[in-house]
């Protein structure tokens, strides 16, 4: 059984003195749904270049990699719906979640471990700063939401349909696995601003006494380009 251990900005300065939790709870609302499967086979593994830091514009190349062409600007405000990582054979309803009293973030209980849930209290993906998606990696009875997540590289494509129509896609700029004692909680939640994506699950050896998975593995992304969902279809 996956249990997962980080916390929200709000919750950091506690966490970091006496180790980040968190909180195995039930979810309070189920937001989305699974991607089109059509969709799904018609992304590429691999993301399309990533914009240079700072820039105010996605690219906006057409059929480079199999990628249709990007919107000219940067993403707007919308909900997410769904995340696909096509390495990793993800395609998850996303819902929105967000910590408790204690400051922990609590994730899609383990009976919806096929949910990837988003910290809701932080930005969307595709709003500036870091956008933080997490979920289990099994449970008791098998893989989970993110059981595939240690099979992503550098260069993977991270997806994000959106409630708006659009597609917000990421380019995966690095991987790590941390000790859950030392979850870099700065890190993974620092203030940018341009839309980055970061996704968590347990990683390393599993505990049988603790129940526990000794490590989290994180999944960074920065925003490669912005879509229309219906332009996938002509790509």
């Amino acid at each position: 059984m996956a249990e997962l251990r980080t916390v929200t900005a709000l919750g950091a300065l506690g966490a970091l003195g006496m180790g980040a939790v968190l909180v195995l709870a039930g979810c309070r609302v189920v937001g989305g749904e699974e991607a089109d499967p059509a969709l799904v086979r018609a992304l590429p593994i691999t993301a399309p270049a990533a914009p240079r830091p700072g820039a105010t514009t996605a690219p906006a190349a057409r059929g480079k990699g199999g990628w249709p062409r990007a919107l000219p600007r940067l993403p707007g405000a919308s909900g997410p719906v769904a995340l696909v990582v096509p390495r990793a054979e993800v395609n998850a309803p996303v819902t929105p979640i967000e910590s408790g009293v204690d400051g922990a973030l609590e994730p899609p209980s383990l009976d919806q471990a096929d949910l990837a849930g988003w910290d809701r209290l932080g930005p969307a993906p595709g709003e500036p700063g870091s956008a933080v998606v997490v979920g289990h990696l099994d449970t008791r009875t098998g893989p989970a939401v993110f059981a595939g997540l240690s099979r992503v590289r550098k260069g993977d494509a991270v997806v994000v349909t959106r409630e708006d129509g659009t597609a917000v896609v990421f380019r995966v700029s690095a991987i790590e696995r941390v000790r859950k004692s030392a979850f870099p909680v700065k890190k993974v939640y620092r203030s940018l601003p341009h839309p980055t994506i970061r996704l968590v699950t347990c990683g390393g050896a599993y505990d049988v006494e603790r129940h526990s998975y000794d490590d989290n593995l994180i999944v960074y992304g920065d925003l490669a380009g912005w879509y229309r969902l219906s332009d996938f279809s002509r790509a």
